[in-house]
């Protein structure tokens, strides 16, 4: 009797699952893809970025792919590429077909550009039809876009945009027979009335949170950032930003979360952790804090999160912000000899390790691998000089290694990935390892007499 039960039981859940998610494909052609793997992601936040790839491919010899999903409701996806990314709305059980640009490389200085981001466009549905979701919000967007610029030009005046509002609610009513679609309309109202003057900052954080948080909505991304970049430095002229100041260097984490409920009206729970990780994240590496007590605030924050989303972000969060600590193990990672052989960082530990991370174009690159021989010839039996070479290709490598025959080079297998591990933006990049693969020096690590200095005072105490 009981196995009968748990049978049917069984039964009724495989098919509640299967009645909330439902097979989506999206698919295409284009031949600059050819042979190139392909993926399919969505961001995961629109704090840091996290990404989770759903489905990849590696497209046929005509450019070819097809990807495959399971979803319950509508999301936000995109086929990332070096310089554009091509976004879509997916609904639950539709075959999507989408024309999206040729493939294009990042330049050389695209590469070395710290602030660089592939452009994002919106991909060609084909067959697209008026009711359709994409459609919808297509046609909602380019309405939101030119009420934004009317109220712009006529200087953002808090009756006119609450006008603004009212014609669109209107004009869009039926979106509000989905739920996605409907909150996505009123995420995106509450960023165009927090551009009037007239409007207070803290009664749009007030709508914001009676609304609440759905990470899985674009339109909440935009509008949280909007309210919260760089909130604490926000208030330096009013006395919250003391409060906040004291609140973090006493490590109360218990007062700084009554502070947002209090203070800002910020009640709901996903809402008000992830507010109190994002002011927290736009601290890391800002001189004015000790970055041990932004990350212990962190730290703090986490013990009293519920929803697994933002535990998830505040550990990648908390993961990237100790990745070039001092004291914290050098990331490993992949690279890539002159002879081609692949090669580890872990490999030389056991030494003291410098990581110069370059690039041959870079003229000052050629000045510090002047600097480093130098160096290498000191103290050779100590030091192990690693030369790491972002985005150059196998021939530049080998006349580097033609010009200096002492030095050893490498290129990184994911030149991305590893600027992502070691927590670094641009080149050059220094970084000094300790005999047992610590990170010793990530600040001020540049080649200089000070470490010249530096260098003589560890290896004379060895």
């Amino acid at each position: 009797m009981r196995l009968r039960r748990l049978i049917i039981l069984s039964l009724i859940l495989l098919c509640s699952i299967s009645s909330w998610a439902k097979v989506t494909t999206l698919s295409g052609v284009e031949a600059s893809y050819a042979g190139k793997t392909m993926k399919l992601q969505r961001y995961l936040d629109g704090m840091v970025g996290m990404s989770l790839t759903l489905d990849s491919c590696v497209a046929d010899s005509s450019g070819k792919f097809s990807f495959s999903v399971d979803i319950a409701s509508p999301i936000q996806v995109y086929i990332p590429s070096d310089v554009v990314n091509s976004f879509i709305f997916l609904e639950p059980g539709q075959n999507y077909e989408v024309k999206i640009p040729a493939f294009q490389e990042r330049t050389l200085a695209q590469k070395l550009d710290p602030y660089y981001r592939p452009t994002d466009i919106l991909a060609e549905i084909k067959g697209l039809k008026i009711t359709d979701f994409n459609y919808k919000m297509m046609e909602f967007e380019d309405a939101f876009d030119f009420y934004s610029m009317k109220n712009l030009v006529y200087g953002n005046k808090t009756d006119s945009i609450l006008e603004s509002v009212n014609q669109m609610k209107e004009i869009f009513n039926d979106l509000y027979a989905d739920p996605f679609q409907g909150k996505y309309m009123e995420y995106r109202f509450l960023l165009l009335m927090n551009t009037s003057p007239n409007i207070y900052q803290d009664s749009v954080i007030v709508r914001l949170n009676n609304l609440g948080a759905d990470v899985d909505n674009p339109a909440f991304w935009d509008i949280f950032n909007n309210l919260f970049d760089n909130f604490i430095h926000q208030q330096n002229i009013e006395k919250d930003y003391a409060i906040f100041r004291r609140l973090i260097e006493e490590g109360n984490v218990k007062f700084f979360f009554m502070h947002l409920n209090q203070r800002y009206g910020i009640t709901d729970k996903d809402l008000v952790e992830l507010v109190a990780i994002k002011l927290m994240c736009d601290l890391l590496n800002q001189p004015q804090y000790e970055q041990m007590k932004v990350v212990e605030m962190l730290q703090g924050i986490g013990a009293g999160i519920a929803s697994q989303q933002n535990r998830d972000l505040l550990s990648y969060i908390l993961n990237m912000a100790s990745s070039n600590f001092i004291g914290a193990p050098a990331q490993d990672f992949v690279m890539v000899n002159v002879d081609g052989k692949k090669k580890m960082l872990s490999d030389y530990f056991g030494k003291y390790i410098y990581l110069n991370f370059g690039n041959s174009a870079l003229s000052q690159t050629q000045k510090d691998i002047e600097v480093l021989m130098r160096f290498q010839n000191a103290y050779k039996n100590d030091l192990e000089i690693l030369n790491i070479c972002l985005y150059d290709s196998p021939e530049q490598l080998k006349r580097l290694s033609v010009r200096y025959p002492k030095m050893k080079f490498f290129m990184a297998k994911e030149p991305d990935k590893v600027k992502e591990l070691f927590s670094f933006r641009s080149v050059p990049a220094f970084f000094l390892v300790d005999k047992d693969g610590k990170l010793l020096m990530t600040k001020g690590a540049e080649p200089t007499d000070e470490l010249r200095f530096l260098f003589q005072k560890i290896f004379k105490s060895e």
